[in-house]
This record gives structure tokens, C-alpha cells and sequence, in this order.
């Protein structure tokens, strides 16, 4: 078998090989879904601490709510007793009096207290719906990611798997050696380790390729490879 028809043959199973490898690196840019992954384990965290923050604040307020209910059963009791007609001393009116007052005094201090707690609770209750809305938000996106990830790797693999047999009997038609060194070109060079061309172009690179380059293509000879990249060329009038 002539060089040029070991160049045809070659040429067959770079085809393939460019299109396992097209899908190869689909596969690779697919979204793994880690940044989104860890966008929803961060709010989980937040979520949490803020749900335990407001089990804390919320067990406070019931505490103070309770002082406050006691201090204004003190509060009810000293005015009873007061307007009651049973208590005759004078002093002991003062001293009543007194205790009321202060009673008083500390039920709305007590009241302050309860109703900034309510306004703390109810500011923690913001926050975690606000986290909880965008922590659902975000494991959404991230199993719509996963799905379509998962769906789209499926998809490229079995293409891929249909695509390894023809390869597999191109390859065999090929000359062990030559297919050797087209295999470590091709894995240097994004997948192509020949191409085709009929002109002073190389297709893979770009490149202008020198006359002596150009001459030994076309008499197809010696196996030639790209003066700036290094891939196996071939020669054809028509490029494919």
C-alpha cells in the first residue's frame, strides 16, 4: 500500500477521532454543579444559625414575657390592696403607694423589653424566610444543573460508544507505526494529529508551509509534517 492510500486511511480515523474528541471535551465543560453545590451549603449554614439564633431570642422573649406578666401581677395585686378600703395607716398607704409606683415603673420597663424582643424576633423570622426562600432558590437551579448535566453526559458517551468501533476498524488499516506517531500528535494537539490540504496552508495551525514542505506532499513520498506544529500532513487537490 502507497503512502498517499495509508494517508486516506489515516485520514478516516482522525475524523473519528476529532469527533470522539468534540464530545470528550463537551462532556468536560459541562456544569458540574459545584459552585451552585456550595452557593446552597453556604445558605444552608446561614439557615441554620439563624434557626437556632431564633430558637435562643424566641425562648428570651418568653422568658421576659413571663417577668413581665409577674411584675404586672405585682402591679394588680398592690392596687388592690390599695383602693381596697381594708389598709387605714397612713404610712402604710405610703409605702403602698410607693410600691405601685415603682410597679409600675418597672412593668413598663419590663414592657420595653418584651416589645424591642418582638421586633428582634420577628426582624430573625425576616431573615430566615428570606435564607430559606433563597436556599430553595439555589438547590432548584442546582438539581436543574445536575439533570441536565447528567442528561447531556449520557447522551455524549453513547454517541462516543457507537463512534469507538468504526474507529477501531479504520485504525486497523492503518500502519502500526504510522498510527503510533499520529496517536502522540494527536493527543499533544487538541484531538488532531493530521490533517489534509491543498494549498501552502496548514489546516490545523494556520500556518504557510514552505516549499520544501509543499513539494514532498505532493510527491507523497515521505511522510510530512507541519514546519510550525508538527502534525502529519497530507495532500489532496480537492480539500476535504
Amino acid at each position: 500500500m502507497s503512502l498517499r492510500d495509508e494517508l486516506i486511511k489515516l485520514h478516516e480515523v482522525q475524523k473519528l477521532d476529532y469527533q470522539i474528541y468534540q464530545r470528550e471535551q463537551e462532556i468536560a465543560a459541562l456544569d458540574s454543579g459545584e459552585e451552585l453545590k456550595q452557593q446552597a451549603i453556604v445558605l444552608l449554614k446561614r439557615s441554620d444559625e439563624l434557626a437556632k439564633a431564633l430558637t435562643k431570642i424566641e425562648a428570651k422573649l418568653k422568658d421576659a414575657d413571663l417577668a413581665m406578666k409577674s411584675v404586672e401581677t405585682k402591679r394588680d395585686n398592690v392596687n388592690k390592696k390599695l383602693f381596697s378600703g381594708t389598709v387605714g395607716s397612713p404610712k402604710e398607704l405610703t409605702d403602698l403607694q410607693k410600691d405601685l409606683d415603682m410597679l409600675k415603673e418597672q412593668v413598663g420597663h419590663a414592657e420595653e423589653i418584651v416589645l424591642e424582643m418582638m421586633d428582634e424576633v420577628e426582624g430573625v423570622r425576616t431573615q430566615v424566610a428570606e435564607v430559606n426562600e433563597k436556599l430553595t432558590a439555589a438547590k432548584t437551579r442546582w438539581q436543574r444543573v445536575m439533570t441536565h448535566t447528567q442528561t447531556e453526559s449520557k447522551r455524549l458517551k453513547a454517541e462516543i460508544a457507537e463512534l469507538v468501533p468504526p474507529r477501531a476498524v479504520a485504525a486497523a488499516e492503518v500502519e502500526r507505526m504510522l498510527l503510533r506517531r499520529y496517536d502522540e500528535l494527536r493527543l499533544r494537539h487538541q484531538g488532531i494529529g493530521m490533517a489534509v490540504t491543498g494549498n501552502n496552508i496548514c489546516p490545523a495551525c494556520h500556518m504557510t508551509l514552505t516549499a520544501q514542505t509543499l513539494e514532498n506532499m505532493r510527491e507523497g513520498e515521505i511522510i510530512t509534517c507541519c514546519d510550525n506544529c508538527g502534525r502529519i500532513l497530507g495532500w489532496v487537490t480537492t480539500q476535504e
